[in-house]
């Protein structure tokens, strides 16, 4: 694909991209400016964003950066706002902001569940919430939600706050499907399996191995394999698909 051709995939829609500073985030943003996106992106640590931002578009003609947190509503309406009024338009939301508190139930406190769950869960109905009136307005968005294999089946290392929260996800992404279809709204998710970020990378490769038991291929997962799978989920290739959550896991996962 030439790079005219390249940056139609997306035409310069506006898309929205949370915790967008680094890993998965970072990945699906740099992945969706090359394909011709205007990106708004929203992080708890401006700073983070702008790094990227900077990076990609240094005149600052096709980036913008929020700061927001997303368990806080009126933080996210007051960002979404902002970036409509910046580009006229919200065409796509990745939800990609997340946290994760592993610890054996009996040792996880109320406040290690519900913080996770908040994050997780909670952070993406009130972006979901956010854009779903603007795309309304238009006739037609795309929203993507970041869930995970563990969402999909108990996996070791990820905790019962973190798995209830994606499952979470994976419902929301469902039913909102549905609600929000005749507007011309689709949503899917996409549940990756371990992903190699700095993150990940401080548990060391024995706790990733072991993350990736059973894996049917060798290839290492990495953010950019989740960052393609979210750039077919935006654009107009993936028209008749909605409510669909697409696992990314090399197999570890097959049905």
């Amino acid at each position: 694909m030439n790079e005219e051709n390249e940056k139609n995939v997306l035409g310069e829609q506006v898309c929205l991209i949370t915790g967008a500073s680094r890993g998965i985030g970072e990945a699906i943003a740099r992945r969706f400016y090359k394909a011709g996106a205007r990106l708004v992106l929203l992080d708890i640590t401006i700073g983070g964003a702008e790094k990227v931002a900077r990076s990609l578009d240094p005149s600052g003609d096709r980036t913008f950066c929020l700061q927001a947190d997303v368990t806080v509503e009126q933080e996210v309406q007051a960002a979404v706002e902002k970036a409509a009024g910046r580009f006229g338009r919200i065409d796509v939301a990745v939800n990609v902001a997340g946290i994760i508190r592993h610890l054996p139930i009996e040792k996880m406190s109320l406040e290690d569940f519900d913080i996770v769950v908040r994050v997780n869960l909670t952070g993406t109905f009130i972006v979901c919430k956010a854009v779903v009136p603007f795309m309304k307005k238009q006739g037609r968005g795309k929203i993507v939600n970041i869930a995970s294999l563990g969402g999909r089946t108990g996996r070791p290392g990820v905790g019962v706050n973190y798995a209830a929260a994606k499952a979470g996800v994976i419902g929301l992404s469902q039913t909102l499907a549905r609600e929000a279809g005749p507007a011309g709204i689709y949503v899917n998710a996409i549940a990756p399996g371990p992903i190699l970020t700095e993150l990940t990378k401080q548990a060391g490769p024995e706790v990733f191995a072991k993350w990736n038991a059973g894996r049917a291929v060798a290839k290492d997962g990495v953010p950019e394999d989740v960052a393609e799978a979210a750039l077919f989920l935006a654009s107009p290739q993936s028209d008749w698909i909605t409510g669909v959550t697409l696992d990314i896991n090399g197999g570890i996962l097959i049905r």
